[in-house]
């Protein structure tokens, strides 16, 4: 008996949180199309509950170029930190340097069907459990 409610309740709770309503694109993100400055303009972070768009004042940036390498500042232009950058199916990973050590992020990445907008997502080494996601706009 008690194992039948342990396993519906985790049953429960993983259909709790699932959220098929998320709104992502579809577009697959390529080398070409990601190269050009991308402000962070949305984000989506659900803090275990329901949660929508919100507007970002004063985003990051990133700026990739056609070499593989990249830059991160913030809203005024200063420099956050610097990289190179690869895509890898449907994911972006970006390779820096952190206090002297080797460091990556790997994002699942789309764009809309313009290319004018990018949807990121955390895939490596952390993902978000309730869904988090950042939408940057093509400047």
């Amino acid at each position: 008996m008690a194992i039948r409610f342990s396993i519906s309740i985790l049953f429960i709770l993983l259909m709790q949180c699932q959220n098929d309503d998320m709104p992502f694109d579809d577009t697959p993100v390529d080398d070409t199309s990601l190269v050009g400055e991308w402000l962070l303009v949305e984000s989506y972070i659900s803090p275990g509950g329901a949660t929508e768009w919100k507007d970002v004042e004063e985003g990051y940036r990133y700026l990739f170029d056609e070499f593989g390498s990249y830059e991160r500042t913030n809203f005024n232009r200063s420099l956050l930190d610097t990289g190179s950058y690869e895509i890898k199916e449907k994911e972006l990973y970006l390779y820096f340097t952190t206090e002297g050590e080797k460091d990556t992020l790997g994002y699942w990445a789309d764009f809309n069907e313009s290319k004018s907008r990018l949807t990121l997502s955390p895939s490596y080494p952390f993902i978000c459990i309730e869904g988090c996601s950042y939408r940057f706009d093509k400047e």
